[in-house]
């Protein structure tokens, strides 16, 4: 990943370290979303189930979406 630097005087490196800290982020996420206005992106969740109808571990915390058993099949048709 790019890194960019910049350079300010200490008063401003702290008052930029007060603002990230008291929005409860780093300095990077907190000047990336002043300067691109972008949010924190959240760490997703896995969570490991195993499937009703395969029984094959995947990840519950996705859409909810199970996948049906003709949906498997179907992709099982072709398999050699």
């Amino acid at each position: 990943m790019p890194v960019i630097s910049f350079k300010v005087d200490p008063a401003s490196a702290q008052r930029i370290r007060d603002k990230a800290r008291a929005a409860k982020s780093s300095v990077s996420a907190y000047l990336r979303k002043a300067a691109l206005g972008e949010t924190e992106r959240q760490a997703t969740k896995i969570v490991r189930r195993k499937h009703p109808v395969s029984g094959l571990p995947h990840n519950a915390a996705g859409t909810g979406r199970v996948v049906t058993e003709e949906e498997i099949r179907a992709a099982l048709a072709d398999f050699p």
